[in-house]
């Protein structure tokens, strides 16, 4: 990639010990702020927020999501832990198509990153969602970062946006708000 303009966002990004935190924070709320009348849902037990939209002077923009687990163990009800999550989705908004979509890859690292096909369509593996998204197949390790990317070929804004995240039995699946694809 040459010269690059990235912008860094963090929606729902809470408790992490990078140094320009409260920056993250407010950025959070302003995308959250901006995406009046979106989904509002119940507290993610992931730390799910958008860190990046970088404009790959190609016509096409890639958005990179990061996960962490803030909290790991068994996820017993009382413990006050999560399991770790096995896989999450996102839905697309109003304004990105399933054809707008490039590529998808995930990390483990923030480095090295293995492609994937995305397809947009309803996870059968979970029960709690049951309208298409685009699933990232990459879980969390304890409190470990996991990095996602989507690339697309339409320059859009971000809003807050829905998001499936699926655990073990005890965590289970859940929705949440994150910052994803908006309208210009």
């Amino acid at each position: 990639m040459s010269a690059i303009a990235t912008v860094f966002y963090a929606c729902n990004k809470e408790k992490e010990d990078d140094p320009g935190l409260e920056a993250e924070k407010l950025l959070a709320q302003a995308c959250l702020q901006q995406s009046k009348g979106a989904f509002v849902s119940n507290a993610s037990p992931y730390n799910v927020y958008l860190f990046s939209i970088t404009d790959n002077n190609d016509g096409t923009y890639t958005w990179e999501w990061r996960v962490r687990n803030l909290t790991p163990g068994n996820g017993n009800p009382g413990t006050g832990t999560v399991q770790d999550l096995s896989h999450w989705g996102i839905t697309l908004g109003n304004c990105v198509k399933p054809e707008n979509i490039v590529s998808g890859a995930t990390s483990t690292n923030g480095t090295t990153w293995n492609a994937f096909t995305p397809e947009f369509k309803v996870d059968p593996s979970q029960d709690c969602y049951a309208q298409s998204i685009i699933k990232f197949s990459l879980g969390t390790s304890g409190t470990n970062i996991s990095y996602y990317r989507l690339t697309i070929n339409k320059n859009v804004s971000h809003t807050s946006t829905v998001a499936i995240y699926k655990s073990g039995s005890n965590t289970g699946c859940g929705t949440l708000e994150t910052c994803g694809f908006g309208c210009d």
